[in-house]
């Protein structure tokens, strides 16, 4: 996973004011060695970086020449350049519920990229297999304590995970290797994307049973329900979790983990929050989520909001929504932001707009994946949408601030006539861009 070559890491930008800059380090150069030591990516940069002094063999212009950084701060200032697509460790493995499976042709290429990098779960939190995770990897993570790892293990059975992986060629078989990394005291967090008639019910609970005795460095089990598209032509056939299923799932991790805090002194094992909106039950309280280490999972996001929501609203002066707005969220959030919407003065300014996902189908509700296409059709259908629109940030790409399906927010604007706002995904955001 080279920044930009094999040789060294490339400088994607140096904060203006940070010891890099002040040492003269550049954007565009290429820092080949740090103290001697040859770099091959930017796992290596973080590693032999953490020095008070800092000997540089930095190319520039095609020059090689040496430069010294003196640390007076935690933080050097630098961001690399990331990894090009080609630089990754794909993965070989054919998962039956694989979400990238289910895209439709024609997307830009970055999406159907399967990663399965132990550096890009480091560095990043992306979910390995750890199925092609050679020798030398297992020696690098244990030698530099790429730690926490995220890890996807769906079933501890061997034979069953084997057939959720798509029956790869190497052994499937996870609990050696998770009880290996546990020796050497590399933190994981472990995922279960839950698929209904498969890998849920007995086989859930052996899954949790086998996971929890590796626990602190197992240090959660997230369980995620499968997320199907209609693009599944010729794919394993599967289903979503019904209502009752979802009930009946809440009830019983709740029981797990009641037993857990007992024993472990923690709840381990933690639901998406789209268990808890299929079930039609209120989210468990922020406490009960252990300081959300596994939020990017969409475990916690909502209860974050909700108390964030409450937080922001008693630190303001006023609660007056001042013009017109259109607030963009997806069908599965929005029975949860029209209660927030409904706690403000003039609440009837703000017109929520909940999208069906016609793109990937009504399968998918969370507002991560609208696309630029939806947001716009249903838009356009709705006619005045008053003096602006408000879009999650999460529907865009970070760095250049495009949808899924390649528009921009300055396309959507055109589109429907009335400026497109971006707005971070925390409570007290969406209230600035309200009540502002």
């Amino acid at each position: 996973m080279s920044c930009t070559s094999a040789d060294g890491v490339v400088v994607g930008a140096v904060r203006a004011g940070s010891d890099a800059a002040a040492a003269g380090l550049r954007a565009q150069d290429r820092v080949l060695a740090v103290n001697g030591t040859s770099l091959r990516d930017a796992i290596d940069f973080q590693f032999h970086a953490s020095d008070a002094v800092l000997k540089l063999d930095v190319e520039r212009d095609g020059l090689r020449r040496p430069l010294t950084i003196v640390r007076a701060r935690g933080d050097l200032g630098v961001e690399l350049v990331p990894p090009r697509p080609g630089d990754i460790a794909t993965c070989a493995n054919k998962c039956v519920f694989c979400f990238i499976h289910q895209l439709p042709k024609g997307m830009r290429k970055s999406l159907y990229v399967k990663d399965d990098d132990y550096r890009l779960s480091f560095l990043h939190g992306n979910y390995i297999t750890l199925t092609d995770l050679d020798e030398a990897a297992f020696e690098r993570i244990v030698e530099q304590r790429l730690s926490p790892l995220y890890v996807s293990v769906h079933a501890t059975d061997p034979g069953l995970r084997h057939r959720l992986l798509g029956q790869p060629r190497r052994a499937a078989e996870i609990l050696p290797r998770l009880e290996r990394l546990a020796k050497a005291r590399i933190r994981v967090h472990a995922q279960i994307v839950l698929c209904p008639d498969l890998n849920d019910g007995p086989h859930l609970a052996r899954t949790i049973g086998e996971l929890a005795p590796l626990h602190p460095h197992v240090a959660t089990a997230a369980i995620v329900p499968v997320g199907l598209t209609r693009h599944r032509q010729r794919l394993p056939q599967l289903r979503a979790l019904t209502p009752p299923e979802a009930a009946a799932l809440v009830e019983t991790v709740e029981g797990w983990q009641r037993d857990l805090l007992a024993r472990l002194g923690s709840r381990f094992v933690f639901l998406a929050d789209e268990v808890y909106l299929t079930a039609g039950r209120p989210l468990p309280a922020s406490s009960a989520y252990e300081g959300f280490p596994v939020i990017e999972d969409g475990i916690g996001l909502v209860r974050r909001f909700e108390d964030g929501w409450r937080r922001s609203l008693a630190r303001r002066r006023s609660r007056r929504v001042t013009r017109e707005v259109t607030v963009v969220t997806g069908e599965m959030f929005a029975r949860h932001l029209a209660a927030a919407l409904a706690t403000l003065d003039d609440a009837h300014r703000a017109r929520l707009a909940a999208v069906p996902n016609d793109f990937f189908g009504r399968g998918i509700g969370v507002a991560g994946l609208l696309t630029g296409v939806d947001i716009q059709r249903h838009l356009a259908a709705r006619g005045d949408l008053g003096d602006a629109v408000l879009v999650p940030a999460v529907t865009v790409r970070d760095g250049d601030g495009v949808f899924l399906d390649d528009l921009t927010p300055a396309d959507l604007a055109r589109d429907l006539g009335v400026p497109v706002t971006l707005v971070a995904p925390e409570a007290a955001a969406l209230l600035d861009a309200l009540c502002r």
